[in-house]
């Protein structure tokens, strides 16, 4: 898929919204991805939480709010 694994300081925001949405459900923190495409896409993958990756793509953050973005990504 193309998908890098980021830390906060190479996407402060779609970080931030995972890290808040984990700390709101009491999850543990996913690995988190971002592939370049255009297209707006996101996908969640992991056999259990200790080894859950979210990922979502360049396309959809530029579409979408905050408000949006975080709804995907806890869906």
């Amino acid at each position: 898929s193309g998908a890098v694994q980021i830390e906060k300081k190479d996407n402060p925001r779609l970080y931030r919204i995972v890290e808040n949405l984990s700390i709101t459900l009491c999850l543990p923190m996913p690995k988190v991805y971002i592939m370049n495409d255009p297209a707006p896409n996101a996908f969640a993958t992991g056999r259990d939480p200790k080894h859950a990756v979210v990922a979502a793509t360049t396309g959809l953050m530029d579409i979408m709010d905050d408000n949006e973005l975080e709804a995907v990504m806890a869906h």
